[in-house]
């Protein structure tokens, strides 16, 4: 690996991206379908599938930073985040279909095979997604260019997306011939031996160029230390956390609120193929965006504006369903290039922690931005749920206006409150434009009399 480099090809930039379709291929797979699998065709009941999604995520939560941790220490002539991507996509294929298989047994051990089988699985998404997500971080020196290796990740990740909304069920149903349990095990399987070529691709087409210094003595302990003293990133994680905190709650009662307050359930397929371009085409203009403004305040202007175009969808109603078009697309749009701007900005705070402290841990960096986002994702959910058990809603019957007004709340009200409070750290975050260009000259400097010398190499 190279020093200091900070210009990357866009083939390398389009090898990188194959991995963001690759990972939305088979978590769209895993987030949008799994529950329904595991309802209705594994046939497991609501409380064994909660009790196995409840446990799994506190293990999750703890692999994110041990994967972090290992990624870190990893040392290959690859580099240490690329070889995980070839040693985990087959091991991740082959749990997903498993996970998508309907064994022979009884219950009692049906719930067990799907318990373990739903760990494993998770497992093998962070082994693979941590490191891919760590990857950007040392593709390039430059916070500009990692920004723009985001986007391109972002829109190719929307494609895999689109993929998942609109081929799923109709491949399900093809491959099937009526039998839902062949159907998924065969869609699912198709869908794994894509990831496994597209991470395969993006082994061979990236590379890492920015290391840790070289003096630099690793521990856990050391890790966790830096990640507390390190404010750019403390800011960001507790962004992040309010925005998935605020996205999942908005995200869990979404059909919801189209069945009962729009009166149109099958509105939310065309919904969601809405959110999914128009996410894609923030993606797109988020190098644009950063530049123009500034990564922090871009961020915060834009999870401001997810705040107010969620806020829209109040005064969305059966006859004005054109209003609901424009808020998902709107909440979308400036949501995709938050989300973008989070990602790219983890990246800048590595470099701060190698800055200021002279350690650096991109790993634990991007496994801990992770953790920001699913701990808000699964409180998020216990949050929508639990506002719509507070004001007693009840399934497939005429809502109350108490009931309905707890779909509101969970839906637009909490939702647009919490995204405008996740705007409240970029307001103290202390990277700059031009904090971020002393930084990538610092570092660079650091670099090159850290390398070294050519008979030195030759020897």
């Amino acid at each position: 690996m190279t020093s200091s480099i900070s210009t990357v090809s866009w083939t390398e930039k389009i090898g990188y991206g194959l991995s963001g379709i690759a990972t939305s291929l088979m978590w769209g797979t895993i987030s949008g379908f799994l529950p329904y699998f595991y309802t209705d065709v594994f046939g497991l009941s609501v409380g064994a599938m909660t009790m196995i999604f409840f446990v799994s995520r506190f293990w999750d939560l703890i692999a994110d930073f041990l994967m972090g941790g290992i990624a870190d220490r990893t040392k290959t002539r690859w580099g240490k985040f690329r070889p995980w991507l070839l040693w985990g996509c087959v091991p991740f294929g082959v749990v997903a279909l498993l996970t998508f298989t309907v064994p022979a047994f009884g219950p009692t051990t049906k719930v067990a095979y799907a318990g373990i089988t739903y760990i494993l699985l998770m497992t093998c998404y962070t082994i693979c997604v941590i490191p891919q997500n760590a990857l950007q971080g040392v593709m390039s020196s430059d916070p500009q260019e990692r920004t723009k290796i985001t986007s391109i990740a972002g829109v190719l990740s929307s494609v895999g997306g689109l993929l998942v909304a609109a081929c799923t069920l109709p491949m399900v149903n093809y491959l099937g011939g009526g039998n839902e349990a062949k159907g998924y095990q065969w869609t699912i399987g198709i869908f794994a031996g894509l990831m496994i070529i597209l991470y395969v691709l993006t082994f061979f087409t990236v590379r890492e160029r920015v290391e840790p210094p070289k003096q630099q003595h690793n521990s856990m302990w050391m890790d966790a230390k830096d990640l507390l003293h390190n404010k750019a990133w403390l800011l960001l994680f507790f962004s992040g956390v309010l925005m998935a905190l605020a996205s999942s709650c908005r995200g869990g009662v979404s059909i919801h609120f189209n069945k009962y307050i729009l009166n149109d359930k099958d509105l939310t397929t065309v919904l969601r193929t809405i959110s999914v371009a128009t996410a894609m085409l923030g993606a797109m203009v988020t190098p644009l965006v950063g530049r123009w403004l500034g990564k922090s305040r871009a961020l915060g202007l834009c999870v401001a504006g997810v705040a107010v175009s969620c806020f829209m969808m109040y005064f969305a109603t059966t006859d004005r369903l054109w209003i609901a078009y424009i808020s998902t697309g709107l909440c979308d749009f400036v949501g995709g290039i938050a989300i973008t701007l989070f990602f790219a900005m983890l990246g800048d705070t590595a470099d701060f922690s190698e800055w200021q402290h002279g350690r650096r841990a991109t790993g634990i960096i991007y496994a801990a931005g992770a953790v920001s986002l699913k701990s808000g994702f699964t409180f998020g959910g216990l949050l929508s749920g639990g506002l719509l058990g507070l004001f007693g809603y009840q399934a497939n019957v005429v809502q109350t206006a108490h009931s309905l007004l707890g779909i509101k709340l969970a839906a637009i009200a909490v939702p647009s409150l919490l995204f405008l409070l996740a705007t409240i750290p970029m307001w103290f975050y202390p990277l700059n434009a031009k904090t971020l260009e002393e930084m990538k000259l610092e570092l660079e400097r650091r670099r090159r009399e850290s390398a070294p010398a050519p008979e030195e190499s030759v020897a």
